[in-house]
């Protein structure tokens, strides 16, 4: 099932046979809306072909894919990434997605104006140049339940962070999701075998640079709010995401870098 690479798609096997066998497993994490486990969503690199040509590479990592619990019409599971591929960018917010990676790229140039036609014309492929990671692959809830996000965070840490490497990404953008994924690394303990990773990134691996950027190796990770969150900016207010992303990540790239794949 699905287009990744090879070993990404190994790693979603395995991933989806350890949800189903926790099936029967009643409140795992005392989690009280729905049930914890179940089919399946799959997400990664939404094209291989434009991912490959595209510079910086662009990630976002996500609480949850929803939706998809329907399981007569997702009998086995659901593949994000392949219906990402397939539509493009085929809701409002899936614009507001498409204004962000615009915004990203123009981080690179001299200042430039929002302007809505170009990015409109390119949505569909500026959507299918990405990845997306989801952090909760089981039922995923149009609104999510973030109780349920942060135990998935730390329940499948070892199996997110193998996903990014895969991957490999320039830059992690994270909808509102870095809180889950970041703490404190596990006390050394020489007398007991290597524990299960808990958390996704580990702070001594992270350099803190400007507002909302970290560096991870030669990754840059931009701890964003979520674009859909009316709390923030209403989804009608392209041009504030776009030049608060754009400065946001130019301002995080100036003072992280020299990044390989980036020079300000």
């Amino acid at each position: 099932m699905g287009y990744q690479n090879p070993k990404l798609e190994k790693l979603f096997d395995k991933w989806a046979e350890k949800h189903a066998k926790k099936l029967s497993v009643e409140e795992p994490y005392l989690m009280q809306h729905e049930a914890p486990y179940g089919k399946f969503v799959r997400d990664g690199i939404i094209n291989p072909d434009k991912w490959k040509i595209q510079e910086p590479k662009i990630c976002f990592i996500m609480p949850e894919a929803g939706g998809y619990t329907d399981l007569e019409k997702y009998p086995d599971g659901h593949d994000l990434a392949a219906e990402w591929n397939e539509r493009g960018s085929f809701t409002k917010l899936m614009f507001k997605f498409a204004v962000w990676i615009q915004a990203i790229y123009d981080s690179f140039f001299d200042p430039v104006s929002y302007v809505k036609k170009p990015i409109m014309d390119q949505k569909d492929d500026l959507i299918r140049a990405v990845a997306v990671v989801n952090i909760k692959k089981s039922d995923g809830q149009k609104k999510p339940f973030l109780k349920n996000v942060k135990a998935f965070a730390q329940e499948d840490a070892t199996e997110i962070r193998r996903e990014i490497e895969l991957i490999n990404p320039d830059i992690l953008v994270c909808f509102d999701t870095f809180r889950f994924l970041c703490g404190k690394p596990p006390e050394e303990e020489t007398d007991k075998p290597k524990r299960k990773r808990n958390f996704v990134f580990y702070n001594d691996e992270l350099t803190k640079g400007a507002k909302w950027t970290y560096r991870w190796g030669d990754k840059m990770i931009l701890t964003a709010w979520h674009p859909g969150a009316p709390t923030r900016y209403p989804l009608n207010m392209n041009n504030v995401h776009y030049y608060t992303i754009r400065e946001f990540c130019r301002a995080g790239i100036a003072s992280l870098g020299p990044f390989d794949w980036a020079e300000l």
